[in-house]
């Protein structure tokens, strides 16, 4: 257990702020008194099971994932709406969760490999979030409000966008990679063609809103990509570069995200729309960044240079959109 407990709180060292001090976290955690916590963390003094599991639990650290597994074998946290999420409000609590213990790392990146819009940028145009909520709460999911209920714009959960919103101004912290196929588009516009034909909304014109709602989304990221920088669209742009995009020939397969610093990894890998599941395992992030390394390899940067690229690219992306469009009739 020694080996484990110096792991485990080497782990919590990563994971805690650099303001807050080792000792009084665990004293408080622990409900023991501060002079009890240096014997402890020396190993001199064991932690009960019991205590390491409070630990693990506290800072999302698997006690699996500090001892030595086979390659094939990796812990997991499992984030599931069908599982032991129960809400959209639970979902985007853990998801700030997470962005939250990340940005605690100091200087850190995200890579991500979309298959469709990333979540995170969904929330800078709030009808085409909720219009994507609703979809995957009444078709993946099964929410008994949702399939009650007809898609209207007048009666969105202004709590779930607001919580999305607090995830997505975290995402924009964090200095950004993302590689996108031209098929990105695709799966959102399915989705809108679906909910149009089976009379899910509750007003025709308000598809062609969220078509119009895809078109900003798309028409945003282009200047993002432009300026090589994420912001706000209503606020001005950083002064320093913090976006890379890049496009890829081929689909991507699946959305995985990569979170890294100097000492810490961690992978998301997004399963069921909403589902995701994320571990700090170090095998497993090395193999993550490996592949992902190997899919920016393959794709051509499309922000700040490639400008003619760039312009094609977003140019088929919106024309996909107007084809949609013009089929709301």
């Amino acid at each position: 257990m020694a080996n484990i407990q110096s792991l485990l709180f080497e782990a919590i060292r990563k994971r805690l702020p650099q303001h807050v001090p080792l000792e009084m976290k665990l004293a408080e955690l622990l409900e023991l008194e501060p002079m009890d916590i240096p014997s402890i963390i020396s190993g001199e003094t064991a932690l009960s099971l019991e205590q390491a599991k409070k630990l693990g639990d506290a800072f999302q650290i698997s006690l699996d994932g500090l001892t030595e597994l086979k390659p094939s074998v990796i812990p997991f946290r499992f984030r599931a709406l069908d599982y032991n999420l129960h809400s959209l409000r639970d979902y985007f609590t853990a998801i700030l969760h997470e962005l939250k213990s990340v940005d605690n790392w100091g200087p850190r990146r995200l890579i991500y490999a979309a298959s469709d819009f990333p979540i995170f940028t969904l929330f800078q145009f709030p009808d085409l979030a909720a219009f994507k909520l609703y979809f995957w709460g009444r078709t993946v999911y099964d929410i008994e409000s949702f399939k009650e209920r007809k898609f209207s714009l007048e009666d969105v959960d202004k709590e779930n966008l607001r919580l999305g919103e607090q995830a997505w101004r975290q995402y924009l912290k964090m200095p950004s990679i993302e590689i996108w196929s031209s098929d990105i588009v695709n799966k959102v516009l399915k989705q809108v063609f679906h909910a149009y034909k089976f009379g899910y909304f509750s007003k025709k014109e308000e598809a062609a809103h969220i078509c119009d709602q895809i078109t900003a989304l798309l028409n945003h990221i282009e200047i993002q990509a432009q300026l090589g920088r994420k912001y706000h669209p209503d606020n001005y742009p950083p002064k320093r570069e913090n976006y890379q995009l890049y496009y890829n020939e081929v689909s991507v397969s699946n959305n995985t995200v990569l979170f890294s610093s100097e000492d810490t990894d961690v992978s998301f890998v997004l399963q069921n729309a909403l589902n995701y599941l994320v571990t700090d395992n170090r095998g497993f992030c090395l193999k993550t960044e490996a592949w992902l390394n190997s899919l920016i390899d393959k794709s051509t940067p499309i922000s700040i240079h490639n400008q003619e690229l760039r312009d094609n690219f977003f140019r088929q992306l919106r024309g996909n959109v107007a084809f949609v469009r013009e089929r709301l009739v």
